[in-house]
C-alpha cells in the first residue's frame, strides 16, 4: 500500500478524518479519541488549514460538521 500524502510504501494505513486520504504513520500530525469508539486523526496537510485544525481541536469528526453547525447558528440568528 502507498501513502496518498507522501507516496511512501506503508505497512498499515489510516484515514484522515478531514481530507479522507489514506496516510501512513509518518504523515499523522495528531490523533485523539473522541469517545471509546471514535478516534480522530489529522494529517500534516490538514493541520496547516486553520478551519480543519479548529474542528480537530474542538473534537468535531469532520470539517463539514463544523461548517453545518455554523450555518445552523447563522440561520437561527437571522430568525
Amino acid at each position: 500500500m502507498r501513502c496518498e500524502r507522501c507516496g511512501r510504501d506503508v505497512f498499515k494505513h489510516v484515514v484522515c478524518n478531514y481530507c479522507e486520504r489514506k496516510i501512513g504513520q509518518e504523515c499523522i500530525k495528531s490523533s485523539k479519541r473522541k469517545t471509546k469508539v471514535i478516534k480522530l486523526i489529522i494529517c500534516k496537510d490538514c493541520w496547516s488549514v486553520m478551519e480543519r485544525r479548529k474542528a480537530y481541536k474542538s473534537a468535531e469528526p469532520s470539517v463539514q460538521a463544523a461548517v453545518r453547525a455554523q450555518q445552523q447558528q447563522q440561520q437561527q440568528a437571522m430568525r
